[in-house]
């Protein structure tokens, strides 16, 4: 009977302890995946925006949509553990739309900087060949949509 009252006291312990643990262990597990999730949200509507603007919209706000996209890419790459292969894909793509438009305006220096980081975010993700002619020729030659004249969206 000593034993029953001594394990069942023990038990009562172990449950009173390991409750309050467990139950903010569940709490902070939902609450870090909810900003993760969010945060992966933040990152893919400016970059689906981007590539919108990029397709549809003249080269002045494609411009703008790119470079807010990269910069939402780039704090997320700091702040986000779920950050991997696909928002780098995306980084990447950006930088290399972003270049294009720069070439098509005219700003060589500024599209061979862009392309320069492009390859720089390709060769961090491992990619087997991320030169410059590579990446053209994964977009496309030249432009890589040719715009409508009167600019409908589709």
């Amino acid at each position: 009977m000593k034993s029953l009252k001594h394990y069942g006291s023990l038990l009562f312990l172990g449950i009173l302890l390991a409750l309050p643990v467990g139950v903010y262990a569940v709490q902070h597990g939902f609450i870090r995946n909810e900003k993760e999730m969010g945060m992966s949200g933040e990152e893919d509507i400016p970059d689906d925006f981007a590539k919108k603007q990029f397709l549809y919209a003249d080269p002045e706000s494609a411009r703008e949509a790119l470079l807010y996209a990269i910069k939402i890419h780039e704090g997320m790459r700091a702040s986000d553990p779920l950050w991997g292969r696909p928002e780098r894909v995306d980084l990447g793509v950006c930088y290399v739309e972003l270049s294009l438009l720069d070439e098509e305006s005219g700003n060589n220096d500024r599209a061979n900087a862009d392309m320069a980081e492009a390859e720089v975010v390709f060769k961090e993700m491992g990619a087997p060949d991320s030169s410059v002619a590579r990446l053209r020729a994964s977009l496309g030659k030249g432009l890589v949509v040719q715009r409508p004249a009167d600019r409908q969206r589709p």
